[in-house]
């Protein structure tokens, strides 16, 4: 298997990782506060501290994998039958259980990308060809689907069609971890014991600046994908839930296709140029979305605004995992993963928590045009904290 890649098996997982996350947590919001009852304040209060959960989450199990050696196969599979079990669970239970359950369901997802970041790392350093953009595009191209797909089973069984069909991705992501070829990634990590947290960053200074501005980036690209019903609404003040809705599975359905082509190409447009610069360009246009999503008018100005995906999310979302795979070393490469995966996941929780709060305080508009000032600041500690990359790792 190592000799022809593992590209095909390892898309197969993006697919349901990102298929997964446009069943559940892209309608997350509208779980809560349409069939539970929860202000959009409380909402957001619930789905931060699911967030806030799997961020600790995430550098605890990394500091258990590197000393035990775990098969990050094992990590994944672990939490990928917790996932399926909790969203079933949650609309079969009742006041605060079907919440509590709801939020471990959120909590056990947003564990799954760091890890697997980290594994398709391993398998590209330890010499198995993998394409990542193109696994990535094609996980996008899943999250669109269940985006768009979502409204029509809420319309058709209610909303707890949003974690019964999150639970079958999450069955299916189980038996393609449990087929994933195994010994592709164990090879990867051979240049000794990693490094402890404390002597990583002293080690790369620069990187926790860098982690900042990640955290900053993904609270305005968060905010307007988590508040989607919300930002909806707010450019049709007339719609009904259910028209809100169908607008909120279209734009992020057209966020997601935006995504393809980069995502496709990204190995060959990071030959031409370094993925650091393409990481600071992608930081420009996320910013962008968030003002052309606050200005533009009506339906079709939220489904123009999300056009910038192409050049922003897209490229970040590659850009991110390579720019580390490139400037970490090979014995920190899952740590190194794994807190860019904690910096986006905080900044899940912040824009979760200051979401919901700023719509009910100073109202849609206000919302986005404060993640647009938040999110200008990642640009510029971006700027300030990368590294020139020499060798894109995989390129």
């Amino acid at each position: 298997m190592k000799n022809r890649g593992a590209t095909l098996p390892y898309s197969v997982l993006q697919a349901l990782i990102w298929g997964e996350y446009g069943f559940l947590m892209s309608y997350s919001n509208p779980w809560l506060t349409e069939r539970v009852g929860l202000t959009d304040s409380v909402a957001g209060v619930v789905l931060a501290i699911a967030t806030a959960v799997a961020f600790l989450l995430q550098p605890l199990i990394t500091a258990v994998a590197d000393r035990t050696r775990v098969d990050l196969r094992r990590v994944l599979l672990v939490f990928g039958v917790c996932n399926a079990g909790f969203a079933v669970l949650a609309p079969l239970l009742s006041g605060y259980g079907s919440v509590v359950a709801f939020t471990a369901a959120c909590v056990s997802l947003q564990v799954f990308p760091s890890f697997s970041n980290a594994l398709g790392m391993q398998c590209i350093r330890g010499g198995t060809p993998i394409n990542f953009g193109l696994a990535r595009g094609i996980g996008s191209i899943f999250f669109g689907i269940c985006c768009r797909v979502e409204p029509l089973l809420t319309s058709a069984f209610g909303m707890d069609a949003v974690p019964f069909s999150s639970a079958v991705l999450a069955a299916l992501f189980c038996a393609a971890i449990l087929r994933f070829p195994k010994g592709t990634h164990l090879e990867a990590e051979q240049a000794g014991r990693p490094d402890g947290a404390g002597a990583f960053f002293r080690l790369h200074r620069s990187f926790a600046v860098l982690l900042v501005g990640v955290i900053l980036l993904y609270i305005g690209h968060n905010a307007l994908s988590n508040c989607m019903f919300r930002i909806a609404q707010f450019k049709l003040p007339a719609a009904s839930a259910d028209e809100a809705s169908a607008v909120q599975g279209t734009a992020l359905m057209i966020a997601a296709l935006c995504e393809l082509p980069v995502m496709f190409l990204f190995t060959r447009l990071v030959r031409r140029i370094r993925c650091d610069v393409w990481l600071v360009v992608s930081a420009l246009f996320m910013t962008l979305r968030l003002i052309f999503t606050l200005v533009l008018p009506g339906a079709w100005g939220l489904y123009l605004g999300q056009l910038t995906q192409s050049m922003g999310f897209a490229l970040f979302a590659v850009s991110t995992v390579y720019y580390v795979g490139s400037v970490i070393e090979q014995r920190n490469v899952v740590k190194g993963q794994t807190y860019l995966g904690a910096a986006n996941t905080m900044g899940n929780l912040l824009a979760y928590l200051i979401g919901g709060i700023l719509i009910d305080g100073i109202g849609t508009g206000g919302m986005l045009l404060t993640c647009g000032i938040v999110s200008a600041l990642g640009v510029l500690l971006l700027i300030l904290s990368k590294e020139r990359v020499q060798q894109t790792v995989g390129a």
